[in-house]
């Protein structure tokens, strides 16, 4: 048993040193490979394959001579490239572009064009070697340019959501410039594109594609020709339409409260249209604020209707409405008051009122107002303010007693004197 035993602990040993042996060798291989990868820069390569060829100036330069590309446009190229294995491996091979100068064509006929190689912005070019290319230059040939503006009809499809409301279709551009032969755009006839809106619920803006007709409403399908831009911009504006009431905040004052009057407002409501995001927080236009107890016996008041940023009536002719109103069993009365009170004079000092008498508008109920004498007011003059002796114009508080439906119109000083008791 002594002896198995011994024969266990001499295997497991052997395991123990294999296994030390294996992870050491993987250490000094990721260590070689760090070191070969990092500080020896091993060089790799990789295929990108079917490369557009993309040309400057097509469009601009080459255009403003009266110069087109007839063939060669679509031109695709393969590159082998060769680089640091960390630089190729972060490399986007879809973001290479391969673009050829056109600036310096000056005549029609079969050209050879140059190219350069772009790579993303994250990759250093020098960094990087075309070891091979299936073409080291672009063929081309040139024609005389001619060129057709066509307009743009555009199909709309689907309907917007109910409760809403498209208007005018916006196209960009409004018209297709095409370039081509001349021959080759006689039959020209028109541009199309189709826009669907279906359950819109706010503006629907596209960039689409577009097809070309002949005169026989017959799609014309030609590489020969070519447009100025390969997308049209259709914009259709979706506003949501919604009746909101008008309204006249009115301020209550004791004896003129909203018993006592009767008003309308024509119209009593309008239509907006708006983006439904502003829509959703209005559900009023207030036209304005009145002090009931400002108001005549009856009078009929115009407004303008405010309109929320953005948005416009349906109808134009609710872009005004009148206010009429009504006051029913109010009148207004003046009244004369000899008697004052003075309160907080200074310490020290007394205060006596220079003003002696103040004429005093008080409206309210006709049955009130009639009842209503001088001792029912209480005018009141707070001196807290005042600190020395001379002569002050200060603020009276005036209170009604005795009466529920009877307020005072306006605001009312007096002029007292204040200075040192006589001995």
């Amino acid at each position: 048993m002594e002896k198995n035993k011994k024969k266990r602990t001499a295997a497991d040993a052997e395991r123990n040193r294999k296994t030390i042996l294996v992870i050491g060798s993987i250490l000094a291989a990721i260590a070689i490979w760090f070191y070969v990868d990092t500080v020896k820069v091993t060089n790799v390569t990789t295929t990108v394959r079917n490369i557009p060829v993309e040309f400057a100036g097509e469009n601009t330069v080459l255009a403003d001579k009266g110069l087109m590309l007839l063939s060669g446009y679509d031109t695709t190229i393969d590159l082998r490239l060769k680089g640091p294995r960390k630089v190729l491996w972060k490399l986007n091979k879809d973001q290479i572009r391969i673009v050829a100068d056109t600036s310096k064509i000056t005549d029609t006929g079969i050209q050879s064009l140059h190219y350069q190689v772009i790579y993303p912005d994250n990759v250093q070019p020098n960094s990087i070697q075309v070891e091979y290319a299936s073409a080291y230059s672009v063929t081309v040939t040139v024609g005389e340019l001619d060129t057709k503006e066509v307009p743009i009809h555009c199909e709309v499809t689907g309907k917007i959501a109910e409760g809403f409301l498209s208007e005018e279709l916006v196209l960009d551009p409004v018209q297709l410039v095409l370039h081509a032969q001349r021959d080759d755009l006689l039959n020209v006839a028109y541009a199309k594109i189709k826009l669907d809106v279906n359950g819109a619920q706010k503006t629907v803006t596209k960039a689409l594609e577009f097809q070309l007709y002949d005169y026989n409403d017959i799609p014309i399908n030609s590489e020969k020709i070519r447009a100025a831009t390969n997308l049209i911009q259709a914009t259709l504006p979706v506003k949501a339409v919604k009746n909101v009431p008008l309204k006249i905040n009115f301020i209550e004052a004791p004896g003129s409260t909203m018993a006592q009057i009767d008003y309308s407002i024509d119209p009593s409501s309008v239509v907006l249209v708006g983006d439904k995001d502003i829509l959703d927080s209005v559900n009023e236009l207030v036209l304005d604020t009145i002090y009931l107890q400002d108001l005549a016996e009856s009078q009929s008041l115009r407004y303008t209707v405010p309109l929320p940023e953005g948005c416009y009536l349906k109808n134009d002719s609710e872009q005004e409405a009148t206010v009429t109103i009504v006051v029913n069993g109010v009148t207004e009365r003046t009244i004369t008051v000899n008697h004052f009170l003075l309160e907080n004079a200074p310490a020290g000092f007394v205060a006596a009122p220079v003003t002696e008498q103040l004429d005093i508008t008080v409206r309210g109920i006709e049955s009130e107002i009639s009842a209503l004498t001088g001792d029912n007011l209480q005018i009141t003059a707070n001196l807290s303010e005042i600190s020395g002796e001379g002569s002050y114009t200060v603020p009276v508080t005036i209170t009604v007693s005795g009466m529920q439906n009877v307020g005072v119109k306006g605001s009312y000083q007096i002029i007292v004197n204040v200075s040192q008791p006589t001995e």
